[in-house]
């Protein structure tokens, strides 16, 4: 059943804000709309929970565009207070802001909606050879060619880096390198259909590992500092397509999942 929301204007932008240094310039509009959403999840018109109104209703209530109420919901994610899932809407998380990059999925598409909603520098990319360690790690033979690709994900261009993605591909997949520096989605997406190789599994490892040294002063950090390290390899009926290995700030980065339990039918 979808929410009934008011009929409101977008206040003007000195609105409820006595005091503010930068009363006299013109608030933008997404950034009042965030505001207002901010002040309605303080206030429990939407608790913890709960779905929020979707992009359709919100640009009717505000008379704005779907883009304008949607970088204000970015901002709300970024800041911790929601999460945003394809074909679920926008979840309620916290009501205070958090510092913390959440991920929280169920599918794919859900993984597709993440690469589309940040932005991927591209670093470098190199021939490797396979020692034993990265044969394991990628699930292929010691000896076989293969391709690094090297990059940092960020929250938007000139915003906060999230991470820093190394990606392991086959030396066939050579030819699509270029693709990688300026990627529409996901890498997995882009191979998949340029290859005809449907992925079939996701495999995923979670760790805490001391953050490497090369990656540091990128992800503008401390010596020492630790990251949590999330590789994801994707299969399908031919091998490994691509295998990604993310570096989070440990301190920035909150891995959520929801699990419920398979209720019986009593006998």
């Amino acid at each position: 059943m979808s929410r009934k929301v008011k009929s409101s204007k977008v206040p003007p932008s000195n609105a409820g804000r006595q005091g503010d240094a930068s009363q006299g310039q013109q608030e933008p509009r997404y950034s009042r709309i965030h505001r207002i959403l901010v002040e309605r999840i303080k206030e429990g018109e939407f608790p913890v929970g709960s779905l929020m109104p979707t992009e359709v209703d919100l640009a009717g209530e505000f008379n704005t565009s779907r883009f304008t109420v949607r970088e204000a919901l970015r901002n709300l994610t970024e800041q911790g207070y929601v999460e945003r899932r394809q074909g679920v809407g926008t979840r309620v998380i916290s009501v205070e802001p958090q510092s913390n990059f959440f991920q929280s999925f169920d599918s794919l598409e859900e993984l597709f909606q993440i690469a589309v909603d940040t932005f991927y520098v591209l670093m470098n990319s190199e021939k490797i050879t396979l020692d034993e360690k990265l044969a394991v790690l990628v699930g292929g033979q010691t000896g076989e060619r293969w391709i690094r690709i090297d990059g940092v994900r960020w929250t938007e261009p000139g915003g906060q880096p999230l991470c820093y993605v190394q990606s392991y591909i086959p030396e066939r997949f050579e030819k699509l390198v270029p693709e990688f520096d300026a990627p529409k989605g996901p890498f997995f997406a882009m191979l998949e259909r340029e290859s005809h190789e449907a992925i079939e599994e996701v495999q995923q490892e979670i760790r805490a590992m001391p953050m490497p040294n090369e990656f540091i002063r990128l992800m503008g950090l401390r010596p020492g500092d630790w990251s949590l390290q999330l590789m994801r390899r994707y299969l399908t009926a031919s091998g490994v397509l691509i295998v990604s290995v993310n570096w989070h700030p440990a301190e920035r980065m909150a891995y959520t999942m929801r699990i419920q339990r398979n209720r019986q039918p009593s006998e």
